[in-house]
């Protein structure tokens, strides 16, 4: 049976769900950016602001000198989620296996449906219908025989159509004329140069390449990239499953190396995450630590608990443990994270050979301090260990739970 993949993307999905909201926002130039920051990153854009120079991933003081009326809003990732649910049970509707990738992006396998939705052109026809009286959100759709094709055909449709089909047989065809950077795997910015470096812009010219020329530039990802450029892809459409976490981040105002002020913010962190998973009755089994310096590398650190519990007090020794072990180099940190997952709930029936219950749990205390924050805000009372001599710096929005 050949399969029928289906690609909805939505272009500039934040922007076009803070549109549903603020009508005031239609027809000028917006970015979805964190502003607590003079370098926080843009990260979603309107086809108008694109039009100005503006683009995802831009520091806003850029994005800011090249269009000076943009509109820049704070990101609400928790209303983004829940409009990429309302879509995504609108695509159910004609198949089970429905994947949302990225905001606006979705895969749905509509193979073997033809005799109850008919061709794949008329299903999506209905689809983008249905998802546009419903969720009010209008999405451009590329149908291929597999995830690949589909969401370039999406892609470059927009500027044109609604909807581009791409028969079976003609995927290489189809791909040939187009840019190098439209293949997945080659979405980042150093092989596009290598490319360039040898004047391969198309992916005709990419396809030409035998396979002993390509390892000689990308080693171990030749095949992967030959495959693509021929129009080879056979990843299925899967259903995610639920992993919920609970995310903690950061990005300081100016870059630093002072243990003391990072060790602070890391406190604060924690608090903040311990707060929040007491709120939601949840016990975490595993914790990343995530480091940026400012010279773009990452570290990130892995820590387990064999007995969970959610008091900052009694985690932060671990987690001052691994950003010792994290922060050897000597170059300046911009970005952390901490994260919090395996989460799960207490268990109602205490073992006879559990551990002792946590120290510090069910704390009046603790109690306390979280009932002043739910009235007054978080920042309304604070652990010592948690303030920073001079300007406090400023965290991002933090991230809900996935559900």
């Amino acid at each position: 049976m050949t399969r029928s993949i289906l690609h909805m993307r939505v272009d500039g999905f934040p922007v076009a769900v803070e549109r549903l909201r603020d009508s005031s926002l239609r027809g000028r130039p917006v970015a979805v950016c964190a502003r607590h920051s003079p370098r926080s990153l843009v990260f979603s854009v309107s086809p108008e602001a694109r039009r100005e120079g503006v683009y995802e991933g831009q520091p806003l003081t850029a994005a800011l000198r090249r269009c000076r009326g943009l509109a820049v809003i704070p990101p609400d990732s928790g209303l983004y989620r829940r409009a990429g649910k309302a879509v995504t049970r609108v695509l159910q509707r004609y198949s089970p296996l429905v994947e949302p990738g990225s905001w606006g992006r979705f895969y749905l396998d509509m193979s073997g449906t033809a005799r109850l939705f008919g061709s794949g052109e008329d299903a999506a026809c209905r689809i983008r219908k249905e998802v546009l009286q419903e969720v009010r959100l209008a999405g451009t759709l590329g149908i291929g025989t597999n995830k690949l094709v589909s969401g370039v055909a999406a892609r470059v449709v927009q500027s044109h159509a609604d909807l581009y089909a791409v028969p079976g047989g003609s995927e290489a065809s189809f791909l040939a004329p187009l840019r190098v950077s439209l293949l997945p795997a080659l979405r980042n910015k150093t092989d596009r140069e290598s490319l360039s470096e040898f004047n391969i812009r198309c992916i005709r010219q990419l396809a030409g390449m035998s396979l002993m020329q390509l390892a000689g530039v990308f080693g171990r990802r030749a095949v992967l990239l030959h495959r693509q450029a021929l129009g080879i892809d056979d990843s299925p459409v899967t259903a995610p499953a639920a992993k919920p976490f609970i995310l903690e981040e950061l990005t300081l105002d100016d870059d630093t190396n002072d243990d003391g002020v990072l060790l602070a913010v890391l406190y604060r962190l924690a608090e903040q995450a311990c707060g929040r998973m007491r709120a939601a009755s949840v016990l975490p089994r595993t914790a990343w630590l995530h480091l940026r310096y400012s010279d773009g590398m990452d570290v990130t650190r892995r820590l387990t608990f064999a007995v969970p519990g959610v008091h900052e007090r009694l985690l932060f020794p671990r987690l001052e443990e691994a950003y010792l072990k994290a922060s050897e180099r000597r170059q300046r940190i911009r970005y952390l994270s901490l994260t919090f997952t395996d989460l799960e709930k207490p268990s109602p029936q205490t073992s006879l050979f559990d551990s002792l219950p946590e120290e510090g749990a069910g704390d009046p205390l603790i109690g306390a301090l979280d009932a002043i924050r739910a009235r007054f805000g978080r920042d309304a009372v604070q652990w010592a260990g948690a303030l920073v001599s001079g300007p406090a710096p400023r965290a991002l929005p933090a991230r809900e739970a996935q559900r």
